[in-house]
């Protein structure tokens, strides 16, 4: 999930692939300092970059990296949708900002800042490097959360209000959020502090653009798992129920017949019939997740 290279002063331009077909590409984070050149390639166009400075490279956004010769930098690899697993709760609306940054953010910064950067990665580097060491993955961790953190602050800065950014940016990080943590069971005040505004805000937001309520929209998502999960797997229902965060199996079977009108057992026999007799499968009668 997390890769992390030095790339030391050398006497010739050397170049870095950034392309990936995984099926979760990856994220680059390039710190380059004072006096480095560098050129980020992709789509046909060039960008010109100067240190000192902080580069963040969304998933796709560029095919590959040029260092010039005597350029000294450290270089950042996450896999996208998975690197926050590294990350405390605490970070999560510097991971949701950046995740969904859709273009290359070059940022000049102060060459001290740089310097703590470096260290950073440089760590990062050394601890992958070494594994097996006691405290490995925490002090990379604490390492990777540096990083996330200083460049977020970088480009949304302190004074960033709770009204800041648009309605769809706002939803866009809501609705990933709740498909990250439907299983938790979380309630709508603690995703409205993950996305740094009030509740009421929240709800104004979804009710507004989406028709719908936020608790609406996260018990949705959570009945349209358990459906799938009722129809695909083998499961048993209060196999489904623990895995969706429910203690109570009963408590589920009353929430899944709230909103489908059918017990869960229920829907999984009439669910097994129907692809038996080779008829459609039945829709939930709710609007899907959008």
């Amino acid at each position: 999930m997390i890769g992390a290279e030095v790339i030391a002063t050398h006497y010739e331009a050397r170049r870095w692939s950034l392309s990936s077909r995984a099926a979760r590409p990856f994220i680059h984070l390039l710190c380059l300092h004072a006096g480095g050149v560098a050129e980020v390639v992709g789509a046909g166009n060039a960008i010109a970059l100067s240190g000192p400075a902080i580069v963040w490279l969304p998933a796709g956004s560029a095919e590959h990296l040029d260092v010039a010769a005597g350029t000294s930098a450290e270089l950042l690899q996450l896999k996208s949708g998975a690197w926050h697993r590294y990350l405390p709760p605490s970070a999560e609306p510097a991971y949701l900002a950046l995740e969904a940054a859709s273009g290359i953010l070059a940022l000049p910064v102060a060459p001290d800042l740089a310097t703590t950067v470096s260290r950073s990665i440089a760590a990062i580097t050394a601890e992958i490097a070494t594994p097996a060491r006691s405290g490995a993955a925490s002090i990379m961790s604490a390492e990777l959360t540096l990083c996330a953190l200083r460049f977020w602050r970088l480009f949304a800065g302190d004074s960033e209000s709770e009204e800041e950014g648009s309605s769809a940016e706002i939803l866009s990080r809501f609705r990933r959020l709740v498909e990250e943590r439907y299983h938790q069971q979380l309630r709508v005040a603690d995703y409205a502090a993950l996305l740094g505004m009030t509740p009421d805000r929240l709800h104004a937001l979804c009710s507004r653009e989406l028709k719908r309520s936020p608790s609406a929209l996260i018990q949705q998502r959570i009945v349209r798992e358990a459906a799938t999960r009722l129809e695909a797997s083998s499961a048993t229902v209060k196999q489904i129920a623990f895995a969706l965060g429910f203690k109570d199996t009963a408590y589920f079977s009353r929430f899944f017949s709230k909103h489908t009108g059918e017990a869960p057992g229920a829907w999984r026999r009439r669910v097994a019939a129907r692809v038996r007799s080779g008829r459609a499968r039945p829709t939930l009668n709710f609007a899907d997740w959008p």
